[in-house]
């Protein structure tokens, strides 16, 4: 990358010190700018504390698929199912679901998964490249990474998902329950078939990823302020300055990158987008006494097992039920037991907690890009689950925006005019 010259180097404000907004600051400050990234927090330490560490080069399926309708009525009633809603959260919530509902018409489906495998497609690659940067190269791990079904029946009937899968141009190769055993002995012969991608992987520890690379770019020059960002002000079509709980500060440029805390600021600023905490639940096991050497993704009971520096963490599902409810820590227990069904001998008795909130729009795409409006506003939020494996690119994308560059991605998907 070209460092910018004085007069192009741009004091840039980069909003949120989650994964996405650290990789954004990365990419930024190796060019050369002048970089203040902002949280109230230290960096990683809320929703991007407990990611799943999914490091998916193949990574296209959309939420909302044909047919979800008719589960909403169980999504209520099934307070332990893979993805609830809180009775008294429904109505906060039912704009978003009738959004979501429209996404999952066949043709937006395509749409959807074909932009989010042509962003997506670099999440390995970019990864690789930062974690190097930042010296820590041993939390990125590619071994591939294993779908299963318990079932050949369910993995059947999950016809649209393979498609998408197979029309991604990334390979994935099925194999039988001994071949499942064989690369992963810990999983047994109870998965009846399964899927090998030899291009995704995963990240050891998330939150340590964060720090390393928040720390890397510290040294290259980004200042961290740990400050609460209280408004920013627009003049004549251009953001002016940025206001904290500490003070004011004259920025060239914003990139919003702050999770479920980016809708109420792009509010104030006359951007309304459809944002929803998608509540997402985790146990670590440190005890566990049983190993993988990948991350497996159990499709057909929406859990995934990803071996940790820190143990083995399994999580999943989905919950609606705001910002400021307290979690249900009861969801994250019930990993507990899904993992003795699937993993026998795991030893249980000593596991952690944790739930965050994942920002997600109705059509499972996030939102990055530079905004019409206001050309020196960029966005980079709403990754949902794909937060970790979307930040690189992502990251990559915006120094593009900023540096006056042809992205490297078609960002028409992406844009917040989208929502108007």
């Amino acid at each position: 990358m070209s460092s910018p010259s004085p007069s192009q180097r741009q004091t840039i404000a980069v909003i949120g010190a989650g994964i996405v907004g650290i990789c954004c600051a990365a990419y930024l400050i190796r060019e050369g700018h002048h970089v203040i990234l902002y949280d109230r927090r230290g960096p990683g330490e809320t929703t991007s504390f407990g990611n799943l560490g999914g490091i998916q080069s193949l990574a296209a399926t959309p939420l909302s698929l044909p047919g979800m309708l008719k589960d909403v009525p169980g999504w209520i009633l099934d307070q332990d199912g893979p993805l609830v809603i809180r009775p008294g959260h429904l109505p906060k919530a039912a704009r978003w679901l009738w959004k979501f509902w429209r996404e999952s018409r066949l043709e937006r489906v395509w749409h959807n998964a074909r932009a989010l495998n042509a962003l997506n497609s670099h999440s390995a690659a970019s990864h690789l490249e930062l974690a190097e940067w930042a010296q820590a190269s041993d939390l990125i791990q590619v071994p591939g990474q294993l779908y299963v079904w318990t079932s050949r029946r369910n993995y059947e009937s999950a016809k649209l998902a393979r498609e998408i899968w197979n029309a991604s141009g990334h390979e994935n190769i099925e194999i039988n329950a001994g071949e499942i055993g064989e690369l992963e002995p810990a999983l047994g012969t109870r998965f009846e078939v399964g899927l090998n991608i030899p291009g995704n992987g995963y990240c050891r520890n998330p939150y340590r990823l964060c720090v390393a690379l928040a720390e890397k770019a510290i040294a290259e020059g980004v200042e961290f302020r740990r400050e609460e960002i209280n408004g920013i002000t627009v003049h004549e079509g251009q953001i002016q300055s940025v206001q904290t709980d500490r003070g004011v500060q004259p920025v060239d440029g914003v990139v919003m990158a702050a999770g479920m805390w980016s809708k109420p600021l792009l509010a104030s600023i006359g951007y309304h987008v459809p944002l929803e905490s998608h509540r997402g639940y985790h146990v670590t096991i440190p005890s566990a006494k049983t190993s993988l050497t990948r991350m497996v993704m159990v499709i057909d009971r929406k859990v995934a097992i990803t071996p940790m520096e820190t143990g083995l963490r399994i999580g999943g599902t989905i919950e609606l039920a705001g910002m400021d409810a307290l979690p249900d820590y009861r969801r994250a227990r019930g990993f507990l037991k899904i993992g003795a069904e699937l993993l026998p001998g795991l030893d249980t008795s000593e596991a952690t907690e944790w739930m965050g909130h994942r920002p997600q729009l109705p059509d499972t795409l996030p939102v990055i890009g530079k905004a019409d409006r206001i050309p020196n506003l960029f966005m980079a939020f709403g990754h949902g689950q794909m937060g970790l494996l979307g930040s690189a690119p992502t990251g990559r994308l915006i120094a593009d925006l900023v540096g006056g560059r042809q992205p490297f991605v078609d960002l028409a998907p992406f844009r917040i005019e989208r929502f108007s």
